[in-house]
């Protein structure tokens, strides 16, 4: 596969084409985008989808306004524009009546994230998206620790993950801190950045770098499970899409009691 690339989606035109490179078959060794795409119904195999969000006061009232997703079989990272194009974003569909709802809602199509919490919290009470078949890597690196009967009270976070089960080179290092900068109250910066157009080009290189990791993270996650316990992948899953229903209760935890780890 070729090194990867990052894509604005920011019109109705590139949001076809999104789709349709999200929803390319396995079987398909081309990158057009003209492939056949998979309809919201198709009951083959389909690619998992890497997912992340950036916002403001990411949750239910504050703002959705990048939605990063990646397929396992395509070299290309979406930045979906959502500042631009609103509820459009996940609603527009290609020639094929596929949307992205279409995608974050079809059961056969597996979603990765780090840390699903806040992400379904916004998508479900701004967009209503109804996501399911979520994996939570967050989740299966706890699952990880337990399986190895290692301290699992915590949480851990993504960025620790990434180092603790992936090599990141100097390269990725710079990538994150110069887009922090750009958004971290703390370093300076405003997260208000998300909202201006055109991005900058250090925050689009900050938002696809995450999720371009999540497969590969995946995959070693799952190369580190130990002899204890059993049937952690339908724990895994279970735990994960609890936390994505969350999104709709009337409550939700917020700060420190975040960070404890849940049963799985």
């Amino acid at each position: 596969m070729a090194p990867s690339v990052a894509r604005v989606a920011d019109t109705l035109e590139s949001v076809a084409l999104c789709i349709a490179d999200l929803t390319k078959s396995g079987d398909d060794t081309s990158t057009a985008p003209s492939n056949p795409p998979i309809s919201p119904n198709h009951q083959s195999s389909t690619p998992n989808v890497a997912v992340d969000i950036e916002g403001i006061r990411l949750n239910r009232s504050g703002k959705v306004c990048i939605v990063q997703l990646k397929s396992n079989l395509s070299d290309i990272i979406w930045l979906l524009d959502v500042t631009t194009l609103g509820a459009s974003a996940f609603n527009q569909t290609d020639a094929h009546g596929t949307s992205i709802r279409h995608i974050l809602e079809n059961p056969r199509v597996k979603k990765i994230f780090f840390d699903v919490r806040n992400d379904a919290d916004a998508l479900y009470n701004q967009y209503g998206v109804d996501m399911v078949n979520v994996c939570d890597l967050q989740i299966l690196e706890l699952a990880v620790r337990r399986s190895n009967k290692r301290h699992s009270k915590m949480l851990t976070g993504l960025g620790k993950c990434l180092e603790s089960y992936l090599t990141m080179g100097p390269e990725w290092v710079q990538t994150k801190d110069e887009g922090r900068r750009l958004f971290a109250p703390e370093l300076g910066g405003s997260y208000d950045v998300f909202e201006n157009r055109p991005l900058d080009p250090r925050l689009v290189r900050y938002c696809a770098h995450d999720v371009l990791l999540l497969d590969d993270l995946e995959i070693s996650l799952r190369r580190n499970f130990g002899r204890y316990g059993t049937n952690w992948n339908a724990r895994v899953i279970a735990a994960s899409n609890s936390r994505v229903q969350e999104a709709k209760l009337s409550f939700v935890l917020t700060g420190r009691e975040r960070a404890y780890s849940p049963k799985i």
